[in-house]
């Protein structure tokens, strides 16, 4: 979950197979274990560009998949189609100025062409530094944090800073704030679907990952806790993301007035009603094997397909190396009580004064999702069909589109 880049050790496939959906296409190592690596679409191997004994960062393709025939120039350039997925495409470390495609527009990934849209720029002007030149992410980012209206210096952490950063930019900070039992790298994937310049932190909530020995008992201490640990790194002014419990200590962390919260988008966010599922979070808790936790595990989502192996396996992983190992069963007695919620965000919520936007999965097997009737009329609420507890892992290109629209409308 803290890797930035691993090696591979083992490619499965070569330029022109066919790859299903959930074939093992290659393996790649880091310095505590291997890991196999899924194909998560279906199609043909029309590139390649590592080999075996190669370094690849973290949210690099490790190869891409397209049809018959179809080149990486013509995939990059082709309109996004329904369900496809949209990630940064940058594979060439230099700089370049491409030519222009046949049907004479720029060579540009989708989520670059939308993001310079959005943002008033001209593909032309960019310099690409994806496949053949062209235009992804990173390349539009660069050239929005050059424009005089954001030629401030990038956002710092302070020296010591317990929040990790999750994308380099500048302007207000966006801090991620993870639920019970995860990690702050969980949000490394729907990072890369956010399209905002702005710098991206992570920060683990005390009784997890980094923060395991950051004993806490209760909700309020938990959110006093974030509190210090956001005054230390420097952070005044911030969007807030959250999941889950996260979602809840970010509405207290409003709710506070001592943080200028410029917006709040809460996903699946505890503290909405009394109820939730008390066998989830005992069993969650209490799984010893890897094999066990996934069961538990896949309750999280709509469709146990979606639940990836990476997810288990990283979640395992993490609770095994943890050096406080009875940190997490402590906090859940501390905020759960069986089938009961022992705090409650709803009082804090109709105080709200800052941009608020809401986004539950209609089939959430942790909480009731009926418990988001009733809010305030100024909080925006999405409701997502054939979605669990975790919309940013089953919609991701859609939270990660709602999270920009919402930064973005405050500024």
């Amino acid at each position: 979950q803290d890797l930035t880049e691993a090696k591979i050790v083992a490619i499965n496939v070569k330029l022109g197979d066919k790859v299903a959906k959930g074939d093992i296409v290659a393996e790649v190592e880091s310095e505590k274990a291997t890991f196999e690596v899924e194909a998560f679409v279906a199609g043909i191997v029309i590139s390649l560009p590592y080999g075996v004994g190669d370094l690849a960062p973290v949210l690099e393709p490790l190869m891409h998949l397209g049809q018959a025939g179809e080149t990486i120039g013509a995939a990059t350039a082709a309109a996004p189609a329904p369900g496809r997925v949209e990630t940064p495409q940058a594979v060439s470390p230099q700089p370049s100025v491409a030519p222009a495609v046949a049907d004479g527009t720029r060579r540009s990934s989708p989520l670059a062409r939308r993001m310079a849209a959005q943002n008033g720029l001209h593909l032309e002007r960019i310099a690409g530094t994806g496949p053949r030149g062209a235009v992804v992410m990173r390349d539009v980012m660069a050239a929005l944090q050059a424009q005089p209206t954001l030629s401030a210096a990038p956002f710092a952490l302070r020296s010591g800073s317990s929040l990790k950063s999750l994308q380099a930019g500048t302007g207000t900070p966006v801090v991620f704030l993870h639920g019970f039992g995860a990690e702050l790298a969980a949000w490394l994937p729907l990072v890369a679907r956010i399209a905002v310049p702005n710098p991206m932190l992570g920060a683990d909530l005390a009784g997890h990952g980094a923060a395991a020995a950051r004993a806490v008992t209760g909700f309020d201490a938990l959110v006093d806790d974030m509190a210090q640990r956001l005054g230390d790194a420097g952070i005044t002014s911030a969007h807030l993301v959250g999941h889950s419990l996260g979602a809840a200590v970010a509405v207290a962390l409003a709710d506070r007035g001592d943080l200028d919260i410029r917006s709040l988008t809460l996903i699946a966010p505890a503290g909405l009603g009394p109820s939730i599922n008390g066998d989830f979070v005992a069993g969650f808790v209490g799984a010893k094997t890897e094999a066990a936790l996934r069961v538990w595990m896949q309750n999280l989502v709509h469709a146990p397909d979606r639940l990836g192996d990476a997810m288990v396996r990283a979640a395992f992983a993490a609770r095994a190396g943890s050096a406080t190992p009875g940190a997490l069963d402590a906090l859940a007695r501390s905020l759960f009580e069986g089938n009961t919620q022992l705090f409650s965000i709803k009082p804090a919520l109709q105080r709200l004064t800052c941009t608020c936007r809401m986004i539950f999965g209609a089939q959430d097997a942790i909480f009731k999702p009926s418990d988001a009737d009733g809010l305030p009329g100024m909080i925006g609420v999405h409701r997502l069909a054939g979605v669990g507890h975790l919309p940013q892992v089953e919609a991701g290109a859609l939270v990660g589109r709602l999270i920009a629209e919402t930064i973005r409308s405050v500024g």
